[in-house]
C-alpha cells in the first residue's frame, strides 16, 4: 500500500503537521542553507518572545505567564513537584490521563495520598453541586482534562472553575485534547494551571508543549527543584540568582527554532482556517461516525460528540482483530487501551473500542471507508 492511499484518522494522537506547516519548515531551512556558513546566525537572531506572546494571546494569557517545555508530561510533571501536597486530598477527573495519575501516586510517596474523583452524574458530566461538596480546606489540587482522550467528552471546565476552592487549591488543565480544536482561554476557564501539546489538534510540532501558570498559582508553589536557566535573573548586587515568581521557571533552557517557526505557522493556518469553521468540519464527521456506527450496531461512548473524538465501543470484537482490519485497508485510527484512563469506570471492559478523530484534511468519504472496515 503507498503512502497516498493511507487514510488518518488518528489526529488525537500523533497528529499530522498540516503540509502547509511542512512547507513552511522547508523554506525556512533552505533560507538558512541559502546563506551558509551564517545559517546559524540567522537562526539565532529569532525572536522566542515573539511566539510566547503570540501563544499567550492565542490563550488569553499575559506574557510571562507563559513557558515551553518539551511535552504535557514533562511540564505536567514540573507543576505537581512544585505543589505542596502532603497529607491533603486530591480531586481528579474520572478521564484524567494514566501519567497525571502516575506521578501524583510516585510523588505521595507510600502509601500514595488520597485521589478522590470528582462527582459526576449518571451521563458522566461533572456533578457541580456534589463537587461544590468535595471541596475543603484540606484539598491540594484540582485536575482535570479539558477533553477526555478516549470518549472525547468536552467537560464543563467553566462551571469547575467558577466554584469557590481554597487560595491553596489551583485549578490545572490538561488541555492536550483542546488545544486547535476548540476555544482554549484561560479566563474564560478560570484555572490556575493549564497544559498543552502543540501537536495533536493544532498541528504543529512534535516536542513541544506550552504551560500557563497563574500568578497566585506561581506564589503558592516552591521553587522548582532543578529550575532551568530561563527561569533565573542574576541581582548584580548579590551575585545571586533569582527565581522569578512567573511561568518562566519553568522554560525549557533551549526553546527549538524549528519548532517555533512550526507553531507560528500552525497558529497562522488555523487562523486562516478559522476555529468555527473546524468544529463545524469536525462535528459533521464525528456525527457521520456515530450514525453508521448506530446503524450497525455499535455503541458510540457518548451520546452525542462533544469535540473531534469519536470513540464506538464493538461489543463482540478483539482488539488485535480490529486493528488488522483497519491496518488492511489503510485506515490509521486508535483502537484504545483503557488503562489510558485508569479512573474512568465508565469504559467498557470487554470486546474493542474504536476511537476515531478526523481534522480539517478529512471528508466523509473518509469516514465512510473506516466504518466499512469495521464490519
Amino acid at each position: 500500500m503507498q503512502p497516498s492511499d493511507l487514510c488518518y484518522l488518528n489526529n488525537a494522537s500523533v497528529g499530522l503537521k498540516s503540509p502547509t506547516v511542512s512547507a513552511r519548515l522547508r523554506d525556512w531551512l533552505e533560507a538558512e542553507m541559502a546563506v551558509y556558513p551564517r545559517q546559524r546566525l540567522e537562526s539565532a537572531i529569532w525572536d522566542l518572545q515573539a511566539t510566547r506572546t503570540r501563544l499567550a494571546g492565542w490563550i488569553g494569557a499575559p506574557d510571562p505567564q507563559v513557558a515551553f517545555g518539551a511535552s504535557t508530561s514533562q511540564l505536567m510533571g514540573q507543576v505537581m513537584g512544585s505543589l505542596d501536597l502532603a497529607g491533603r486530598r486530591l480531586l481528579v477527573a474520572p478521564g484524567e490521563w494514566a501519567s497525571n495519575i502516575v506521578m501524583l501516586r510516585r510523588l505521595g510517596g507510600e502509601p500514595p495520598r488520597h485521589i478522590e474523583l470528582l462527582a459526576t452524574d449518571a451521563d458522566g458530566r461533572f456533578d457541580m453541586a456534589a463537587i461544590a461538596n468535595q471541596i475543603g480546606e484540606d484539598v491540594a489540587a484540582i485536575l482535570t482534562p479539558l477533553v477526555t482522550s478516549i470518549e472525547g467528552r468536552r467537560y464543563d471546565v467553566e462551571a469547575l472553575g467558577n466554584l469557590p476552592r481554597p487560595s491553596h487549591c489551583p485549578l490545572i488543565v490538561d488541555a492536550a485534547q483542546g488545544l486547535g480544536q476548540t476555544e482554549v482561554d484561560v479566563r474564560r476557564l478560570g484555572c490556575d494551571v493549564l497544559v498543552a501539546t502543540t501537536r495533536k489538534w493544532l498541528r504543529g510540532p512534535r516536542g513541544m508543549a506550552l504551560l500557563y501558570v497563574s500568578q497566585p498559582a506561581v506564589a503558592m508553589m516552591h521553587p522548582n527543584p532543578a529550575p532551568e536557566l530561563a527561569g533565573l535573573r542574576l541581582d548584580r548586587e548579590t551575585q545571586r540568582f533569582l527565581d522569578l515568581p512567573q511561568a518562566r521557571r519553568f522554560d525549557a533552557s533551549d526553546v527549538s527554532i524549528m519548532n517555533q517557526v512550526a507553531l507560528t505557522a500552525a497558529i497562522n493556518e488555523l487562523q486562516q482556517i478559522t476555529l468555527e469553521a473546524l468544529r463545524e468540519h469536525l462535528t459533521t464527521l464525528t456525527e457521520r461516525i456515530y450514525e453508521l456506527a448506530r446503524e450497525r450496531g455499535f455503541r458510540p461512548l457518548l451520546q452525542q460528540p462533544e469535540s473531534g473524538i469519536a470513540t464506538i465501543h464493538l461489543p463482540d470484537a478483539a482488539p488485535l482483530q480490529i486493528h488488522q482490519k483497519l491496518d488492511a485497508a489503510g485506515i490509521v485510527a486508535k483502537v484504545c487501551d483503557t488503562a489510558a484512563e485508569p479512573l474512568n469506570v465508565r469504559l467498557p471492559t470487554t470486546g474493542a473500542l474504536v476511537r476515531i478523530s478526523p481534522h480539517w484534511h478529512n471528508t466523509k468519504d473518509d469516514i465512510d471507508r473506516a466504518m466499512a472496515a469495521l464490519r
